[in-house]
């Protein structure tokens, strides 16, 4: 892959550069490059599943993006995963929700987003659905649910004309998969 990325923002004060994709094309390749050594070309083909991933994000189709989720995960080589301590365990499954959906799609994905009475894990807006995940490792999708309730993660989109999507998942810092899906709609 020959692709660049263009310097978007910089802050001197700070000395930090905010980094983007140019353009589609070049962010495609790069996902190709970056998803190639997650998924071993004789059992998947990335770029199918790639676009698995994108046709699940715009069709609402929740069970697919559960089962795209959980066989990625299930592919990723322990050794990649165990962390002793435990919060940094979560944050490799949050950071591995992030990257894949800020890679293949072109929607708006936010991460730790602060709102009035906490920070949802994770946000995908596509223009057709809003989908609103909460993170537990080693606990269970109802616990992830009942915070999403409980601290009004969906409230700013109440006037929203697209489905939001509420999403509790568990992982199992066992296994290293989605231990727990549940689905509020």
């Amino acid at each position: 892959q020959s692709g660049y990325l263009t310097i978007k923002d910089y802050k001197p004060r700070r000395g930090t550069f905010l980094l983007d994709f140019p353009n589609n094309e070049v962010k495609k390749g790069f996902v190709s490059l970056v998803a190639s050594d997650y998924f071993k070309p004789q059992r998947e083909n990335v770029n199918s599943w790639i676009q698995d991933l994108i046709d699940a994000l715009e069709e609402g189709d929740t069970d697919k993006l559960h089962k795209l989720f959980t066989s990625f995960l299930a592919d990723i080589p322990y050794t990649m995963r165990r962390k002793q301590d435990e919060r940094e365990r979560e944050r490799y499954f949050h950071y591995t929700f992030y990257l894949i959906f800020r890679l293949v799609s072109v929607y708006t994905v936010y991460t730790e987003k602060e709102q009035s009475e906490g920070r949802v894990d994770c946000i995908v807006e596509t223009p057709d659905y809003v989908y609103i995940f909460e993170f537990k490792l080693d606990g269970s999708a109802d616990e992830a649910l009942k915070q999403i309730e409980e601290k009004g993660y969906a409230r700013p989109y109440a006037s929203d004309r697209r489905p939001v999507y509420k999403i509790g998942v568990s992982f199992s810092s066992q296994t290293g998969t989605i231990d727990d899906w549940k689905i509020q709609g």
